[in-house]
């Protein structure tokens, strides 16, 4: 009897073993890229139960709300290797006691959340920037609240309507705000750039433009409420408006004018896959081979099976047409993985280069969670108690608190067909955000393309690799920071944007970077033939 059970235990162990180095083999290929992340990765903020409608209406005692702002304090220097690389300590512990002197009543988390924000705020690092919780937004429209239906962005202290909604006639895009309600127009822009953690005056300006309905209701605009603007030709007027459910914008110039279509939006599409696109842009000299431009808005890790797709066919199809040149566009690319960049140079260079010059990791329980929440709960025991030992032992090593420095030489890339072998330019702006600077700053550094276009929004030294914490008290999440990065030439002190090779500040009507890009492409066209 105990014969016959010792092979059958032997096949069962066999078979147990045979499983988990399936597993395993199935995870390796899953994290190298070989099949769908989506099978293995999830979103770690989707992960994060949502409040209640009994926690979002619920009042905060003041101390329990004092607490959480010291809590972010005591979060960001536990995660991040150094959350004072734009800021000192001290103003930021002086930041922290006015919010806290500020808190005077119980509060909700809607009346807290721009508390919050203003703390997240003080260390001026873009990958701190506070998301509104949904669940937040739909109590808020239930309550009847809503945007305004307008965006303005700041010019100097002023704040000048860019756009509208269809329903709203009473105001145009160029007007220029004088009040909102009772607060003056600086007061209100004020405030706005006190919610945004930007890095540079000037990412902090564009955020406040793509997020203006959102800031403004954060920062407790009511409506319906008199606003009062000046008219380009200088008369002034008081309008009353409603609130819109939705941030839905129709018109962003003056009812009698007629935009001027940009290139990129009247070109030959080779390649269609949201959010990437390639095309041929249309002829700007009769005879003159094409010029292809390339629409890469994002580098969201989950995106990368599709851009693998995607900037295989686009190379593809832009050889095929016999294209003089290619145009990048990562004017509003936010970031996401290093990888997809990585992929993008590999394919237009054999120079070397390098991204960034150090990586600076520091382990803490909220890493480990991070790590934790991004795999689905299927697998999480194969990736704590496997995984991460094979592929990641440095990082498995530390302790909570202690930091690896993995410094990055400079090599060239490896070839990766297929491949475009013509002139290049890497458009760049105030929208350029996390992984996009890096690639910015490589292409920049080692003259790898052409870039074109205005500074980044984010800087090439920078904190990133964010993780999700759930504050104690109020629930909500913030976004702290395991990494320090370091630009691509080494230098520690230069902590501002990648600027590009030619500035081109904007023109309205017209995409005056691009219309730039053009001409450099066939300047350079005309180099080679000589």
């Amino acid at each position: 009897m105990n014969a016959t059970k010792a092979p059958r235990r032997r096949l069962r162990r066999l078979a147990i073993w045979t499983a988990c180095a399936g597993l395993v083999a199935t995870a390796a290929i899953t994290l190298s890229g070989g099949c769908s992340r989506s099978a293995f990765i999830v979103d770690p903020w989707e992960a994060i139960p949502k409040a209640t409608p009994e926690e979002i209406a619920k009042l905060h005692q003041p101390d329990a709300l004092r607490a959480d702002l010291d809590e972010i304090i005591a979060l960001h220097e536990r995660t991040c290797p150094n959350p004072y690389l734009r800021v000192s300590k001290e103003s930021i512990l002086a930041l922290a006691e006015r919010l806290k002197a500020s808190i005077d009543r119980p509060m909700t988390r809607r009346e807290f959340l721009p508390l919050v924000m203003e703390m997240q705020a003080g260390y001026r690092c873009d990958h701190y920037t506070q998301r509104i919780p949904r669940e937040e937004w739909g109590a808020a429209l239930a309550r009847g609240e809503g945007f305004l239906p307008f965006e303005a962005e700041p010019r100097g202290d002023a704040l000048v309507v860019i756009a509208v909604t269809a329903e709203e006639e009473a105001i145009e895009p160029g007007d220029t705000i004088v009040r909102i309600g009772s607060v003056s127009a600086a007061d209100q822009l004020a405030r706005l750039r006190s919610l945004v953690p930007a890095e540079t005056d000037g990412s902090r300006d564009a955020m406040i433009r793509r997020s203006f309905q959102a800031l403004n209701w954060v920062a407790g605009v009511s409506l319906p409420t008199d606003v009062e603007l000046v008219r380009p030709d200088g008369s002034r007027h008081t309008v009353t408006v409603e609130a819109v459910g939705k941030r839905k914008i129709n018109r962003t110039l003056p009812r009698a004018s007629v935009p001027e279509a940009s290139p990129a939006s009247q070109g030959e599409v080779l390649v269609d896959s949201p959010p990437f696109r390639c095309l041929l842009l249309p002829a700007d000299q009769s005879g003159a081979a094409p010029i292809a431009y390339l629409d890469f808005p994002s580098m969201d890790y989950m995106l990368g099976g599709k851009w693998d797709d995607f900037i295989d066919q686009a190379m593809t199809a832009v050889n095929a047409r016999g294209a003089a040149g290619l145009i990048v566009d990562i004017r509003e690319n936010g970031g996401g993985s290093n990888r997809l960049g990585d992929d993008l140079l590999a394919r237009i260079t054999d120079r070397p280069f390098r991204g960034m010059s150090r990586i600076v990791t520091r382990r803490s329980a909220e890493s480990d969670e991070m790590m934790r929440l991004a795999v689905k709960p299927m697998w999480r025991w194969l990736l704590i108690g496997i995984v991460l030992p094979i592929y990641m032992p440095g990082y498995v090593a530390l302790e909570h608190g202690q930091d690896s420095i993995d410094k990055i030489p400079v090599e060239n890339p490896p070839r990766v067909e297929p491949r475009f072998d013509g002139s290049t330019c890497l458009l760049i702006g105030d929208g350029t955000y996390s992984a996009a600077v890096v690639l910015a700053d490589a292409a920049r550094t080692y003259d790898l393309m052409l870039t074109i276009g205005e500074p980044t929004g984010g800087c090439p030294n920078q904190i990133g690799h964010i993780c999700p914490f759930q504050l104690p008290n109020s629930r909500i999440v913030v976004d702290c920071a395991q990494r320090l990065y370091l630009r691509a030439s080494g230098d520690e002190t230069d902590v501002g944007p990648v600027r590009p090779h030619i500035e081109v500040a904007p023109v309205a009507g017209r995409d005056a970077a691009l219309e730039r890009a053009i001409e450099e492409i066939r300047k350079m066209q005309a180099e080679r033939k000589q």
